[in-house]
């Protein structure tokens, strides 16, 4: 029975005492050091646990005990206690090279906080050396990590960078470790590694991929960590909305966190307070800063506490109080004492330049003189540590060996030095000749790189001239066989005009192809790199491609891997590679034959694969089909110029392409890089505009609805996408839940695929114009079809627009703004009406007959005082809501809005007969208050009743 220092819970050890399984002892006991703050209690559960533990022969729980008594220790005695303490535990670890590992990378921690890095490192290396003896990955990884962070803390960030890539190969080559909180740990320190190196790209990327794996993890701890450095990232590119809103959301997280981890809040308040310098917002940076300074000064770990100290002299200096800027960075320095490293440099480098604003030129010099002295200190050491590592090199036989053979090769240096020496004049000569000869060579090369040059910018615009030149023969070919198709023909014309049209469109794609390759040829085509979600576009791509399927009895299957990460890639390009893949696949595929289409995103590049069975292409015949104009025989249809657009794209992707063919099936696989840096491509960043949680509720009831409807759900996901910064975005999934919706939510517009189960897009749309309800809604057919046909099929269904898929983007918004801005027009043209003329406001008979019914109504009710909205809503057999949401749409006023302007229309009307008085006119048109009666007179026509009949009499 142990000897309690507190009665409170001396019931509790009475309990475990009484357990008889060592085991729960030791876990209770350990678990007990924990809930107690009273210190000798701490420590005299700590060694109950691990007597306990060893007795179980646990050695999971003896290993816990040991740690966190080292800690203990350093806490409560100091820090070479804890390191004497962790190096005695060395012994009970003999017989386990798992626990010996993890002590000594404990004993690498333990000097480290008490600022020897060296034997810190010598404890790392040997915990390494355990890990790749043992072959245990994580206790390689761990130990590189440890490396890492050493290298990062004395600002050696390509050092840092090359050990946090050794752990992300190693995780990548363990599935153990592939999906875990580690390798995410290295991601997000490989994305602190590059922030100084390699760009806001790259640091992004790293983020990214550790922000995913935590995800998956379900690890919101590890989330949070990412956000802050995320919120570093977008701070440093002025993306400032979307910085503070992940720092503030990191902050309150770790703030609350049980228990908190203390390394991570400090380094959001450090992040936050960094962003409010940026933004010059200096008290609350101060705020921040002051706390991270005072709980680094709580602790004992001297390496915080300089770079706390550091940052408040950053602070200072931004806000320009020079004198308590350099007491904070005396102070930092001061903390290094006879330490000299490259960081405390940084920190006289940051000194001078504060006083260079500061334009204090004593203190300047001053500073100057003790930065040269420290900088020779640290040069010095280098070299002294240098050395130092070259004697500890060679200590054995080998070393005598070598340094006797270096004399060696110095003594036959020095006599080759004289014959050198000699030579040398010789040699002048020859190389003086030599260079001339080199240099004309060399000007007749610049001058052929020029003329080829030249070539094939001659070549190039040669081709874009002619392309252009076919596109007006083309255009007088397809307008008169248009007509010809149209009027009354038999049918074998009818499949001889079909044959045209097809090859003169096939022209056309050729014509788009030569204009893409002489683009290519002449340079001057650029990648245009937007950020978009890769899944949803693939398939917008796809989509259009199954129907075509259907229609030639070919099976296409299509396996594209979801991921919502947004990623940066030009569009147009991977448009025309894919479409351009997968047309050349259908073009060679036979009947009941299979095309099979997937893509997925590995190591930051994306993977397409393109294949199709029935293929009688051989090995031989792969080198050229890349080969404009190929021909396997002059029996068979020529490969055009499509596959060697696709390899020219690539190419300029910095990517690779492959063909490969077996037992038939031939196979196209394309990989594209997905962060690409260099003089051909653009980045385009478009700032998105964030609106909190509460604004976002207030507003959206104001957004106009658009209501999208298409079998598709990716497609749906992508129009969504598309517009819902703009509208309030409803969906469905076939036209007749599409109806259902249209007629309960009355939207502003609507874009509805053709193709659809229950109810197709051309019978949704003349359901929807023939409704009273509905019939002035401007609705957008999307549809995987191209004909003429199908597009005439769709203008006689009365939509207003028409778009084959895969669809721009950019048209798409434009098509439903103008249709917006068409019925606004209309709206306006109401407001100016006094009297409301159907025929002229509206081109649909179906609003032509509600305005009408509308009229009457007024007319019949125009005195009658009670007349309230639920009447009016009755009698037009509409609901509230519906009858508020077509006058919103169809004149662009509420059904109380439209009642009081037609009565004060009709008042208007009697006050220029001026049959009856003004308060006669009031009653008549149902206003039972005089002086509401003048007010919303007034408001509509600029003067009261009365000073309206004056003028009306004077005309």
């Amino acid at each position: 029975m142990l000897g309690q220092p507190h009665k409170k819970i001396d019931s509790i050890t009475k309990i475990i005492d009484k357990t008889t399984s060592s085991s729960v002892k030791a876990k209770e006991y350990l678990a007990l050091s924990d809930l107690t703050k009273n210190s000798d209690s701490i420590k005299l559960y700590l060694n109950a646990s691990i007597q306990y533990a060893r007795l179980a022969k646990d050695n999971d729980l003896v290993y816990k005990g040991h740690y966190k008594m080292t800690l203990w220790l350093e806490k409560n005695q100091n820090i070479e206690a804890s390191i004497l303490y962790c190096k005695n535990t060395l012994s009970e670890w003999k017989g386990s090279q798992r626990y010996q590992a993890a002590t000594y990378y404990d004993l690498a921690e333990m000097y480290k906080r008490a600022s020897n890095i060296d034997s810190a490192t010598f404890y790392v290396d040997k915990g390494i050396e355990i890990g790749i003896a043992s072959k245990k990955p994580y206790t390689v990884a761990r130990g590189y990590m440890t490396l890492g962070n050493y290298a990062f803390n004395k600002s050696d960030y390509k050092g840092a960078f090359e050990q946090y890539v050794r752990c992300d190969s190693i995780c990548e080559h363990n599935d153990s470790l592939k999906v875990s909180s580690f390798h995410a740990k290295v991601y997000n320190y490989l994305g602190y590694a590059v922030r100084l190196t390699h760009g806001y790209d790259k640091v992004a990327e790293y983020y990214l991929k550790a922000k995913e794996q935590y995800i998956k993890l379900k690890d919101n701890t590890g989330i949070q960590e990412i956000n802050i450095g995320l919120g570093q990232l977008y701070t440093n590119q002025g993306k400032y909305n979307q910085a503070l809103a992940l720092l503030n959301e990191a902050l309150e997280f770790h703030k609350n966190a049980t228990p908190r981890n203390p390394d991570i809040y400090t380094y959001a308040l450090i992040a936050r307070g960094y962003f409010f310098v940026k933004t010059k917002r200096f008290s609350e940076a101060e705020k921040d800063y002051r706390e991270y300074y005072n709980l680094a000064f709580e602790g004992n770990e001297l390496t915080i506490q300089k770079r706390a100290a550091g940052y408040m002299g950053y602070l200072y200096k931004m806000k320009k109080d020079y004198s308590q800027s350099a007491f904070f960075y005396n102070k930092a320095i001061s903390l290094y004492g006879k330490e000299y490293d490259y960081s405390k440099q940084q920190m006289y480098e940051e000194m001078i330049e504060m006083y260079q604003e500061a334009k204090n030129y004593k203190k300047l010099s001053d500073t100057y003189a003790e930065y040269i002295e420290v900088r020779n200190k640290i040069e010095t050491e280098a070299k002294n540590k240098g050395i130092f590592e070259l004697e500890k090199k060679y200590q054995t036989e080998k070393k005598q060996k070598e340094i006797e053979l270096l004399t060696a090769e110095n003594k036959l240096a020095a006599a080759n030095q004289a014959r050198q020496r000699n030579l040398f004049v010789g040699l002048f000569f020859i190389i003086l000749s030599g260079a001339g000869a080199l240099f004309y060579s060399y000007k007749n090369k610049i001058k052929t790189a020029e003329k080829l040059k030249e070539i094939n910018q001659l070549k190039s615009t040669f081709f874009a001239n002619i392309s252009h030149e076919f596109r007006t023969p083309l255009t007088l070919i397809k307008s008169p066989l248009q007509s010809l198709q149209s009027s009354q023909i038999d049918e074998g014309q009818k499949r001889q005009l079909h044959l045209i049209d097809v090859n003169a469109n096939r022209m056309l794609e050729l014509v788009n192809q030569l204009l893409a390759l002489s683009k290519i040829d002449s340079g001057s085509l650029k990648l245009i790199l937007k950020e978009g979600n890769l899944f949803s576009f693939l398939h917008s791509i796809i989509e259009p491609f199954a129907f075509h399927a259907q229609e030639h009895k070919i099976k296409f299957e299509i396996n594209i891997e979801k991921n919502k990460i947004p990623q940066f890639f030009d569009k147009d390009i991977i448009e025309k590679i894919v479409t351009n893949l997968i047309t050349n696949a259908f073009k060679y595929t036979p009947e009941n034959e299979v095309i099979h289409f997937s893509s997925s995103i590995i190591q930051n590049q994306l993977h397409l694969t393109v294949t199709n069975t029935g293929s009688d292409l051989t090995e031989k015949d792969l080198s050229k089909l890349f080969e404009r104009f190929y021909q396997k025989n002059e029996n068979l249809q020529g490969i055009g110029i499509g596959l060697a657009l696709v390899k020219e794209l690539v190419e300029l992707y910095q990517g690779k392409i492959e063909a490969t063919i077996r037992d038939s099936v031939l196979h196209f696989s394309v990989t594209l890089p997905l962060q690409i840096v260099g003089s051909n491509a653009v980045v385009i960043i478009e700032e998105v505009h964030e609106r909190n949680i509460t604004e976002t509720n207030e507003i959206n009831n104001e957004l106009p609805i658009l209501l999208v409807i298409d079998d598709n759900p990716q497609i749906r996901e992508i129009l969504i996408s598309i517009f819902k910064s703009t509208f309030q975005v409803l969906e469905a999934a076939d036209g007749d839940i599409g109806l259902k919706i249209a007629q309960k939510e009355i939207p502003d517009c609507i874009i509805s695929d053709v193709m659809m189960p229950k109810m197709d897009g051309f019978l949704f749309t003349k359901s929807i114009k023939e409704n009273e309800l509905t019939s002035f809604i401007p609705i957008i057919l999307l549809t995987a079809k191209t004909s003429d046909e199908a597009h005439l099929d769709a203008l006689k269904s009365t939509a207003d627009a028409f778009l084959t898929k895969p669809f721009n983007h950019s048209i798409l918004q434009e098509t439903v703004n103008q249709l917006l801005q068409e019925r606004e027009k209309l709206r306006q043209r109401y407001s100016k009406e006094l009297i409301l003329k159907p025929i002229d406001i509206v081109i649909n008979s179906t609003d032509e007959r509600f305005l009408d019914k509308l009229q009457n109504l007024i007319k019949e009710q125009i005195s009658n005082p009670e007349f309230s909205v639920d009447e009016f809503s009755e009698k037009m057999g509409m609901s509230k809501m519906q009858l508020y949401r077509k006058l919103k749409s169809l004149i662009g006023v509420s059904v109380t809005e439209y009642l009081r302007s037609e009565r004060l229309k009709a008042a208007g009307i009697l006050l220029k007969k001026r049959v009856i008085n003004i308060s006669e006119v009031a009653y008549s048109v149902g206003f039972t208050d005089l002086s509401y009666f003048s007010k919303c007179f007034k408001e509509m026509y600029h003067c009261s009743p009365s000073e309206f009949s004056r003028k009306e009499l004077d005309r």
